[in-house]
Formats: structure tokens, sequence, C-alpha cells
């Protein structure tokens, strides 16, 4: 593999890493792949996760170009006041643009953790070269529209759901039992978060949530009718797992089964930002596995 830093935009004012194979790009190759920011972690992502995937890819025959969006690492601060729900989605079409005059590259798949995966998914619903999306931990932006605020009661029953899901359905109950009996535990943190639990409104919708999942189905159906298929990819200690359940809630096993808008996978025992190696390791095989579905429709 070889890597290059570069500086791309309108005003050559973004930087990223593309990384690709010694041999270059062949007319079979697969799309390109892009790595979006975490938050406002750089390029190399939380616990250096995009350089492990950017070159766990090239390995495969990929070419991955990671990047920073304006005011994030090396990138410079833009000089305009294009809100960032705007210009990341602009900055993210100007990396493609990139790599379609250097390398010829047609089509995209797109991907990131947190913030990262929201990004990735408003860049497909807006660009007709994406054809594959991952989302990563997703935040919980991207099942809004940009001027909807989401729902407190939403939040809070997410939370709620989270803390009641990790105590006593997860893998990591056996640990926080530990936790709670040796006392290393925040316990009015836990009381807060349980809180807002009832079984009432564990059935309860607002009209705006309504209108929420409404809206993100309409845009999965937009996706399916390009031939993308988000694939949604979870760590079970993430608190976006709960707030996408608590919104969608019935709808998921709908969109995931029989209507094929999505998919959803949970690696079991990870943090958000897979702290431990070997959650590292799990998540570079489920994206290669991704990848993988990519790859072998270049060829066909």
């Amino acid at each position: 593999m070889k890597e290059t830093a570069l500086l791309f935009g309108p005003s050559r004012s973004l930087v990223g890493i593309v990384s690709e194979p010694a041999n270059g790009r062949r007319t079979d190759s697969p799309p390109a792949v892009l790595l979006l920011n975490a938050g406002v972690v750089h390029r190399v992502g939380p616990n250096r996760l995009y350089v492990k995937m950017a070159r766990h890819l090239t390995s495969l025959g990929f070419t991955v170009l990671r990047l920073d969006f304006s005011g994030i690492g090396d990138s410079k601060a833009r000089r305009d006041h294009l809100p960032f729900v705007d210009s990341s989605v602009a900055e993210a079409r100007a990396a493609m643009d990139w790599l379609h005059r250097a390398r010829g590259v047609e089509r995209f798949m797109v991907t990131g953790i947190c913030s990262g995966a929201a990004v990735s998914f408003a860049t497909a619903c807006r660009d007709l070269r994406i054809v594959g999306v991952l989302l990563i931990n997703p935040s919980a932006v991207h099942l809004h529209e940009s001027t909807d605020e989401p729902d407190p009661t939403i939040a809070k029953r997410a939370m709620s759901r989270h803390f009641w899901r990790i105590a006593l359905f997860s893998s990591f109950r056996a640990q926080n039992f530990f936790r709670i009996l040796t006392g290393r535990v925040d316990y009015l943190k836990v009381l807060r978060g349980m809180n807002g639990f009832s079984l009432s409104n564990l059935f309860q919708n607002s009209s705006k949530s309504a209108s929420a999942v409404a809206a993100l189905e309409s845009k999965l159906r937009m996706l399916q009718s390009r031939g993308v298929r988000p694939c949604y990819l979870f760590a079970e200690g993430d608190e976006g797992l709960d707030y996408l359940n608590t919104l969608c809630r019935a709808r998921l096993a709908d969109w995931c089964g029989a209507r094929g808008l999505m998919t959803m996978e949970i690696i079991a025992g990870a943090n958000h930002t897979f702290t431990m190696l070997w959650s590292q390791q799990a998540l570079l095989a489920k994206v290669e596995n991704w990848a993988k579905t990519f790859a072998e429709g270049a060829r066909s």
C-alpha cells in the first residue's frame, strides 16, 4: 500500500490522507471509502481506529480517504457562515470530487463513528455516487431534520432504557453487579437515568417523534430506490442504540426484515469508542464484511 497527504476543496484548505494499494486502481476496482470525522477527533479517529480501518481496507484492495473537516485537525476553518450540517456534507462531496479527478473513482462508500456516521447518512441522501453507508454508533442527529429540536422526552426515555438494559440485560451486567457490591458506582447518575422509566411511557409517542420516524423511513426508502441499504453497527454499550429503539420501536423489525430498508448489527461487550483491543478487532472484522459485499459487486 501507499499513503499520500493531500490538500483539496475549492480553496485547497482541507487536509486528507489517501491510502491505496501499491498497484493502483484497476478497471474492476471496488468503490472508494471515505472515513468522516468522529466529532472533533481528527482524521486518525478515536483510538487511531480510522488509521487501522484505512490500512486494513487498503490491504483488501480498497482506496480509502480519511479527511479533516474544516476547523478540525489540520484543515483550516471556513470563512463563511455555512452551518456544519451543510458544510460537512459539502466537504465530503469535495473529497469524492478529488478522488474522481485524481484516481478516476466513480462510486463511493462512506462511514464514520458517532457524528461521522450522521454526516455519512446525510451525504448518502444527497449524492448519487454513494452506493454504501455504514453507520457506526451514529449520533441521534441523523434521526431528526436539521431544523427540528429532538423531543426531550424521547431523550429521557432513551437514557432510562439504556441504564436498565445495561444493568439487567447486557453482557456488562455481571461487571455492573460487582461494581455495585464494591461501591464503585455513581449511584446518583444511575438513579437520574432510571428516573424517566415507566411501563406506560414505553408506549407513548409525540407528534414530533412520529414525524421524525416518518421522515427517516422516507429517506431509507429513497436510498433503497437507489440500491443503497444503510448498515447500522452499534457497540453494545452505546446509548445511540437505545435512542434508535426508543424512537422507532417496532418499525425497526420491519425495516430490517420484510422491507429490507436497513441492517443492524451489535458488537457485544464493546463501548462507544471501542477502547478494548479485542473490540477494535471485532469492529475491523465487521467493517471488512461490509466492504467485501461491494468488492464482490465490482468483480461481478
